[in-house]
Order: structure tokens, then sequence, then C-alpha cells
């Protein structure tokens, strides 16, 4: 009888173990994925108009936020590309 107790003492907690083991995992690589989208959300957030760059060089802070063909054409005009392989050489 004693036999048997163990047994099963010793199944129920090789189970929380598992079980243990299986949750841990589970938010070790749900944070994982968190930290990617974090990272990406950062990365798309860090080249938007209006922010500046690592570099020194200043993005386009007066951009039109209109999509009619009139102000993408006038904010097209109104982009200097002069200087811009400077930081190339």
């Amino acid at each position: 009888m004693e036999g048997e107790n163990k047994s099963s003492v010793g199944s129920i907690i090789a189970t929380i173990i598992i079980i243990a083991i299986i949750i841990l995992g589970g938010l070790y690589f749900w944070g994982k994925r968190l930290e990617e989208n974090k990272s990406k959300e950062d990365l798309i957030t860090s080249f938007t108009p209006g922010t500046t760059e690592t570099n020194g060089t200043e993005a386009t802070t007066s951009v039109s936020s209109s999509d009619d063909l009139n102000s993408i054409e006038a904010d097209l005009n109104a982009t200097v590309l002069d200087g811009l392989d400077a930081d190339l050489q």
C-alpha cells in the first residue's frame, strides 16, 4: 500500500514540474515576441517624418498629411536632395 502511495505522489510531482516547465517556456516565448514587436515599432517610429535621425541629418518636417495629388507634388517639390550622398563618402 505504501508503494502505491509513493508512486502516485511521484507522478503528481512530475506532472506539476512538467506543467511548470511548459508555462515558463510559454512565458519566455511570449516575452520574446513582445520584445520583437516593440523593437519593430521603435524602428518604424524612428523613420517617421518629423523625427531626427541618429547621424545628425534631419528628416523633412513640413510634409503634408493630405493624400491628394497636389499636396504630394508640393511635398516632392519642397524636398531638398542636395548633399544626399554626403554620408556615403
